[in-house]
């Protein structure tokens, strides 16, 4: 279901992400859990040691990526997500996102969306901004990347 309350203050919307979603999280820990069924351990150290040089290593990176979920949207969280500048700006002025605010589009705090999403975030804002968010959420082209534009 798509639901307005997933349009995160910047302009991306929570439910396309990886992190909102755990499918990175759960496949690392279904990948692990085969892993270790299969004793790839020992495939790895003896059929390919040249391929598979760094296992454990390998294996850590896995169990890091059995983190990588968040607990909740930034609307709902209560921990880090008190430090986003973007969402500590909306809620002073209380506004929903940064559509509302004339200065969206020249706003340095969206700076630091910027080495990942790219424009995705203004973008998206100016489609909401004309759509309105209901509209945008079910029809909208949502943007996520940099290199979705």
């Amino acid at each position: 279901m798509k639901d307005r309350s997933l349009l995160a203050y910047c302009g991306l919307y929570c439910g396309d992400c990886a992190g909102y979603s755990g499918e990175i999280a759960d496949s690392a820990r279904a990948l692990k859990t085969t892993a270790k069924k299969y004793k790839f351990d020992q495939t790895a150290k003896h059929l390919f040691s040249k391929e598979i040089k760094d296992y454990p290593a390998f294996c850590d990176m896995l169990g890091f990526m059995t983190e990588l979920k968040c607990p909740a949207t930034c609307r709902e969280r209560t921990d880090g997500a008190t430090a986003c500048e973007i969402r500590k700006c909306c809620r002073e002025k209380g506004y929903y996102a940064c559509h509302e605010c004339a200065d969206f589009e020249k706003c340095s705090k969206l700076d630091t969306m910027t080495p990942l999403h790219g424009q995705s975030c203004v973008r998206n804002l100016r489609a909401i901004k004309k759509m309105g968010i209901d509209q945008w959420v079910r029809n909208g082209k949502r943007l996520w990347f940099a290199d979705d534009e």
